[in-house]
């Protein structure tokens, strides 16, 4: 008995147009068989078309560009890019008139949500500084604070590398709405230390003992926004991939910040902190920047005076004070009830799809004609600047899509969201087609923002079920171009054959 298994293949594949040659055709009649290299031809010619594409309504060839995985997606567009013009430059030397373009840049949104994270962090840094000197009237104190918001950052680029990490929208987010946060401590400790130069102390030892003073206090605020958003990096599922360099920058930030505050802010107050007195307000410098310190300083005074007023009154009537604060408690969780919910909200892309299908073995020509009018259509909307259009494919000639991209936000004053409503309008004379208007699909899976799945081994009472539950929720107010993914196959025609007949006659099925 053997001990191995053996699979056992038959190969038919043909290697070259000649091996179809010698194929034998019919032995009746003949000693000779006769081969198809006897009675015909055999040529290596074109294929039926299966697929038809058109950029703004001009035939066109796409060419698609797939990053491997890991690889750096900005990176890779700007490469395709520098290649794609020299591809132009050859064209020209051969006088060929075909141009290679670009209709859709994965990059775009990445680009776009970095360079606005990015300007929110410079403005974050500019506004928080100006805040900072506007309160404390000091440039050496608004500079010793104003250290912690570089260090901190600086620092917290350390840690999201350690912590393997990358710069990427969400992480460059965090650190974005940590620039207010990075500053507090040092100006708790930078405050206290000016308080005790005030009482008389030198410079090093109003450091030391104001320092000291409010260590714990530093700690404390500290831990308190790492509280909050350390557990945010530790969420799980879809979420929490979302989420956990968000919440684990913002925690690397401040716990560098803490660090700064406890260091760097003492050390520069001791060495770098200068005198108490404030300079006369003299010159060009005090009669403009000297008289906004001034102003706002009397404005900090007067919202002193209103503050210890109305502690007055809150202390004085305690329970009007907890009553309306219950009351607006109570209030929020009612109003939680009437706001929308969704996982990431509508967002201004500047792109999407529209998807049509028409009645299974529908012709490519019959889809091209509808496709073509659909484009027309679609094309009437002056913020759309490029409608590509890809009929067929996947052996599927009644099924297209198409892609829009939209012109510049600042050129438009619809936005992604209106723009879609607006297309569906426009489309509903084509209802027939099954026009569906909805997001690019990033993954390719064809998933939708709401999936219902049904399980089972009876195919067709799945059918079934799925046909009655697509019937109660398509027209259901909070769901737009509901479709069902059970389609009807295409029809075919079948040739039985009679095989007797057909061994006689030298007919292979």
């Amino acid at each position: 008995e053997s001990k191995m298994s053996t699979v056992i293949r038959t190969l038919g594949e043909f290697k070259t147009l000649e091996d179809i040659e010698q194929i034998i055709v019919n032995f009746l009649g003949n000693d000779v068989p006769v081969t198809i290299a006897n009675v015909g031809k055999v040529s290596d010619s074109l294929v039926d078309e299966k697929t038809r594409g058109f950029v703004n309504g001009k035939k066109a060839i796409f060419l698609m560009v797939f990053r491997q995985s890991k690889a750096n997606t900005i990176a890779v567009v700007d490469a395709v890019k520098k290649r794609v013009e020299v591809i132009n430059e050859d064209f020209k030397k051969t006088g060929n008139s075909a141009t290679l373009t670009t209709v859709r840049d994965g990059a775009r949104m990445i680009h776009a949500n970095v360079d606005d994270v990015k300007e929110s962090i410079v403005i974050g840094i500019i506004l928080t500084l100006l805040v900072v000197y506007l309160f404390l009237g000091s440039g050496r104190s608004t500079f010793i604070t104003g250290l912690a918001i570089p260090n901190s950052l600086l620092g917290a680029f350390i840690l999201i590398s350690l912590a393997g990490f990358s710069i990427n929208v969400m992480s460059l987010l965090a650190l974005s709405l940590a620039v207010g946060l990075l500053i507090d401590d040092a100006i708790v400790v930078r405050e206290n230390i000016f308080r005790h130069r005030e009482m008389g102390k030198n410079s090093i030892q109003a450091a030391l003992e104001g320092t000291k003073e409010v260590t714990l206090a530093v700690i404390a605020t500290t831990l308190a926004v790492l509280a909050v958003f350390g557990p945010i990096g530790f969420l799980k599922g879809v979420v929490g991939q979302f989420f956990k360099e968000f919440g684990l920058t913002v925690c690397f930030a401040m716990a560098i910040s803490l660090f700064d505050a406890l260091t760097m802010a003492p050390m520069l107050s001791a060495y770098v902190g200068g005198s108490i007195h404030k300079n006369e307000k003299k010159g060009l410098w005090g009669n403009t920047v000297g008289r906004l310190l001034d102003a706002f300083d009397r404005f900090q005074t007067y919202l002193e005076e209103k503050y210890g007023s109305i502690l007055s009154f809150s202390l004085r009537r305690p329970w009007v004070i907890f009553l309306t604060a219950f009351a607006i408690f109570a209030g929020s969780i009612v109003a939680v009830s009437f706001v929308p919910k969704t996982f990431i909200s509508g967002q201004d892309a500047g792109e999407f799809s529209v998807g049509i299908e028409l009645t299974p073995g529908s012709t490519l020509d019959a889809l091209n004609d509808v496709a073509s009018q659909i484009d027309k259509i679609i094309l009437q909307n002056k913020e759309i600047a490029t409608s590509v259009m890809f009929l067929g494919g996947q052996g599927e000639s009644n099924v297209g899509q198409f892609f829009i991209q939209m012109v510049p936000s600042k050129q438009r004053k619809a936005t992604t969201t209106e723009l879609k409503d607006r297309v569906r309008e426009q489309l509903k004379p084509f209802a027939f087609a099954k026009p569906i208007v909805k997001d690019i699909d990033a993954v390719g899976g064809g998933q939708r923002p709401f999936n219902i799945n049904l399980v089972g081994n009876d195919l067709a009472q799945i059918e079934e079920i799925g046909k009655k539950l697509f019937e109660k929720i398509k027209d259901h107010p909070g769901l737009k171009d509901v479709e069902v993914n059970i389609k009807p196959g295409k029809p075919e025609f079948q040739v039985k054959i009679e095989n007797q007949k057909a061994e006689q006659l030298g007919v292979s099925t």
